[in-house]
């Protein structure tokens, strides 16, 4: 029974490359969110390579296991029926040549009995040869022919004999010789086998353990949709859809919702969520607003992220900047876990005994321009302390130049704006009674003022001025420095309204490069460059990896806003210089800039990382692990189901991704561990499973239809019409891995340019 390559295609978009997906989905929290730019390797290079090298070897292992599980599957249910099995292959042993090269068809073959085993060059699949059985439909006549006995086997009679009426008689260990409900359990015994052992892998990830990122929220972007919806720091997501778990993971939200896009983009979800013990649902639709403009494949996303714990993580990721810019490094050391600030503890979760990011960033948050003690505890050798460490306040970082604020492009539900009146498009004018020049530092001003009451003036066209007051909360959230293409707006602490930045400068610092250089008020930012580096920069942002981000020139639109280059820049050492084009009078003028800090406005950040919240499900018995088990082939087969909808509508073709894609997703599975691997090939598993049900002839589903035609007539579908459906089914098949193939070249040259 051959197995198209077509059956390990993958059918699941690609979801657990991190590179596929915007990584403004979903992310690791930490104090610094842009610290993942900082992570830089440490191992050496040969360790590297053993370590990618072995993971390799773990992908290849997996895949040809599944396959010949497969098979398997097949050449048992063949033998148990006394089918002759000719041939029990892993990839496909097919003669090759390249000029007058001819390339080896097989890596390996060995004889065992009337069987002959072996691996072939093309890993494609895999295939059992039975007697009588073939679905190259060229050799259709031969075979049928070979399984003749040989009181069938004469010569054609002459025209003055008379033709005989008889069946011909077949071999008896031939696979056309068995009666039909034989056939048809030799051709779904591979699929069944592959359910089988895809319920047994994902029970044995289970029972090792199953690391995942619960779906805690630790943030909700500005303006999104779900900041709209009223989600916040804290809430944990038990389903979305049709699927409900208490041990719901970001990777099934990411998903769900990326799936969703392909089937119609920014349709709502029903989406579950618990918040101090209460469960609500509500609809929420996704969004496209930070789409990477260079990415081959984008998704649309709801605009969450994952909450970490207050434990010290990464020490190493903010020491080349603090050095570089001759900043004293905080005290904390790797494995430190903050228990409060200034005194105040923080309050213990129902669903966990850490406790997380967004607490200790609701403390830090209204105290961005003030040093603050950190109660923080340490774990010696055979002991643990705790200590009071002081962490000094941070500046913001800027170029020098000051923007207006423009219109309101967000308001969440049930916020202080909504109950005032505000309207998408109202413009900011004034805050407490004076003019905005500073739209970029206006939440972080506003952020020193918890508890005090403030006011915010907007103009409405065609109406008078209007005055919003309100109470600046004593603890809140800001997240207005996330580096997110397509940021839709700054977030004003207490308010539920987010607001855009113009281009048009509204200032420029006195005595400062950009100053210097001409830059003027009014003119209009279109483009920023990395200016002239010295080595000690180019050396800074190459260890960094953040070397190319402005190597060149970059257009200021509306992927790559202000919002954009104020969060990147807060990466940046000081002193680090720019080019900046600007309009004037509708010329194009070149100036200069460097980064500097700010004097008297502060970040939220204070270079502390945390380590990303991760918890590991291990069932405690196997009376346990089946039903997970179960619970992710029937969650495997139902995805492959979902796509393959999108497929059939066009909506999915350029998702499909072929055997690179495949092998590239279970590399970084097996990198993750055995577990991560074993629950990838449950996946891979329901993947083959309901590809090769699929009714297209050349396919185990395309022979149990022509099967059961001949159950139902009580004779076998004509040759000739089989011939021509299998030539059609294989055309198509071959067409759809045409396609998958291209993808695959497509997406990795694009990752390699």
């Amino acid at each position: 029974m051959l197995e198209f390559g077509f059956a390990l295609v993958s059918i699941t978009p690609g979801f657990s490359l991190s590179v596929a997906l915007d990584s403004n989905v979903i992310g690791p929290h930490t104090l610094g969110h842009w610290s993942f730019w900082l992570l830089a390797a440490d191992t050496s290079l040969i360790q590297a390579w053993g370590t990618r090298l072995y993971n390799i070897g773990l992908m290849l292992l997996g895949l040809g296991f599944v396959i010949f599980v497969h098979e398997l599957g097949h050449f048992l249910a063949a033998k148990m029926f006394g089918v002759k099995c000719e041939k029990f292959y892993i990839g496909f042993d097919v003669p090759m040549k390249i000029g007058p090269i001819r390339l080896p068809s097989r890596l390996a073959r060995f004889q065992w009995g009337e069987t002959e085993y072996g691996i072939g060059s093309i890993p494609l699949g895999g295939y059992v040869k039975m007697l009588g059985q073939d679905d190259d439909p060229r050799k259709l006549k031969e075979e049928n022919q070979r399984i003749l006995t040989e009181d069938n086997q004469v010569p054609a009679p002459s025209s003055l004999e008379p033709i005989s009426q008889e069946a011909p008689k077949l071999d008896p260990r031939s696979y056309p010789a068995k009666p039909v409900f034989a056939r048809m359990i030799i051709i779904s015994a591979g699929v069944i086998m592959n359910l089988i052992f895809g319920v047994l892998m994902a029970a044995t990830a289970y029972r090792i353990g199953v690391p995942y990122t619960p779906a805690i929220l630790g943030s909700t972007m500005p303006g999104d949709p779900a900041w709209k919806a009223g989600l916040r720091a804290g809430d944990r997501i038990v389903g979305i859809e049709t699927t409900q778990d208490d041990q719901m993971s970001f990777d099934e939200i990411r998903k769900k919702v990326a799936i969703g896009g392909i089937r119609k983009l920014e349709a709502p979800i029903d989406l579950t969520y618990e918040r101090q013990g209460e469960r609500k649902t509500l609809q929420i639709a996704g969004s496209m607003a930070h789409a990477d403009p260079d990415a081959r494949h984008n998704f649309q996303t709801i605009g969450i992220r994952s909450a970490a714990v207050t434990e010290v993580g990464q020490i190493p990721t903010y020491s080349r900047l603090s050095k570089l810019e001759g900043r004293k490094p905080t005290e904390l050391q790797l494995g430190d876990r903050i228990l409060g600030v200034d005194g105040v503890l923080f309050e213990a979760n129902d669903t966990s005994s850490d406790f997380f990011s967004y607490q200790l960033d609701e403390l830090l948050h209204p105290k961005l321009n003030k040093p603050v003690e950190l109660a923080v505890e340490r774990k010696n050798a055979d002991s643990k302390q705790t200590l009071a460490i002081r962490v000094e306040a941070l500046p913001l970082k800027s170029l020098g130049l000051r923007f207006a604020p423009e219109a309101v492009t967000a308001i969440a539900e049930n916020s202080a704006a909504a109950a005032a009146g505000i309207k998408l498009g109202d413009k900011l004018s004034k805050f407490n009674g004076q003019p905005i020049e500073d739209a970029i530092c206006l939440p972080n001003r506003i952020a020193t003022l918890a508890g005090q009451k403030v006011t915010l003036e907007l103009i409405r066209d065609n109406s008078d001025p209007i005055t919003f007051e309100w109470t600046v909360p004593t603890r809140f959230l800001l997240e207005n420095d996330l580096p997110t293409y397509g940021s839709v707006g700054l977030d004003l602490p207490g308010t539920g309204l987010v607001y855009s930045v113009s281009k048009r400068i509204a200032s420029v610092v006195p005595n400062t490069p950009a100053a210097d250089s001409g830059i003027r008020p009014g003119d209009i930012v279109q483009q920023l460059q990395f200016g002239s580096l010295s080595q000690e920069h180019k050396t800074y942002l190459k260890e960094s990896r953040i070397d190319d981000l402005f190597a060149k020139q970059i257009p200021i639109d509306t992927i790559r806003n202000l919002q954009y280059i104020h969060a990147v820049i807060q990466a940046l050492p000081v002193g680090l210089p720019f080019q900046i084009v600007v309009e004037r009078d509708s010329k194009i003028q070149t100036g200069a800039a460097s980064v500097m800090d700010e004097p008297d406005v502060f970040s939220p950040d204070r270079r502390i990382a945390l380590s990303p919240y991760r918890q590991t499900y291990v069932a405690k018995s196997w009376s346990q692990a089946l039903p997970k088990g179960l619970q992710e082939i029937r969650r495997g087969i139902g995805d492959v189901l979902e796509f393959l909808q999108l497929i059939v509508t066009g909506k999915a073709f350029n998702f499909i991704g072929g055997p690179a894609t495949i092998a590239a997703q279970a590399t970084s599975a097996a990198s993750q561990g055995v577990s991560s691997l074993l629950m990838f090939l449950t996946l891979l598993s329901a993947n083959l499973a309901v590809v090769n049900l699929l009714p297209v002839p050349a396919l185990d589903g395309g022979h149990l239809v022509f099967l059961g035609a001949e159950a139902i007539t009580g004779k076998p579908v004509n040759e000739d019409l089989q011939v021509k459906l299998t030539i059609g089914g294989m055309v198509a098949l071959l067409s759809l891995m045409l396609l998958a193939f291209r993808n695959d070249i497509l997406f990795f040259l694009g990752s390699w340019m």
